[in-house]
């Protein structure tokens, strides 16, 4: 007589999809980053219907006007969040957009993790989305003006514990200087 095994018996250890932990560490990176505009209200409007809205401004100068010179911030900066949404249409790679603009420029940020990332390489350890720590990223700068054309281009692979406020601002302030930013020009009289 045959003896009847349950499936489950078969089953050693039962792990979330790759997709489904990338999905995960793809929120939490649009979460923090969407928390670095909570300054910026839906609709905002200035206080004062006279007063027109806050410019943005150099590095330099927001520099200058900041207490701490280490900790400027995109409101410093006069950066606004257009948006940021989550991309999971790609079979290989799962992407964050981030878009954003200052009065001279509009950028786009984009993040994407391989599905091998998500892999574990030791089938006997446990693997949680904190064990994914690498992806890559694309930040391209275009004219506010005439937005189909692309001023500057960086692409890194990049630690994702290292994505944070001063990281992003650190890459703007690079593409700036890299590809011309709104820096304010020195005039001599003669």
């Amino acid at each position: 007589m045959k003896k009847i095994r349950k499936y489950t018996e078969f089953i050693i250890e039962m792990n979330d999809t790759p997709a489904s932990y990338i999905s995960v560490v793809l929120t939490q990176l649009k979460r923090k980053i969407d928390k670095m505009f909570d300054f910026q209200e839906e609709g905002e409007e200035p206080s004062n219907p006279d007063q027109e809205p806050e410019k943005s401004k150099s590095f330099g100068k927001a520099k200058s006007e900041h207490k701490d010179r280490s900790k400027i911030n995109f409101k410093d900066l006069g950066v606004r969040l257009e948006s940021s949404e989550i991309s999971k249409y790609s079979k290989m790679y799962d992407s964050l957009t981030v878009k954003f603009s200052d009065d001279g420029a509009i950028y786009n940020l984009f993040i994407a993790i391989d599905l091998k990332e998500a892999i574990p390489q030791d089938p006997t350890q446990t693997f949680d989305s904190d064990d994914i720590k690498k992806c890559y990223i694309k930040f391209k700068k275009y004219d506010k003006d005439k937005i189909s054309e692309v001023l500057g281009q960086l692409t890194d692979n990049v630690d994702i514990d290292k994505i944070d406020e001063q990281f992003l601002i650190d890459l703007k302030i690079k593409m700036d200087e890299k590809f011309g930013g709104d820096e304010e020009k020195l005039e001599f009289e003669t």
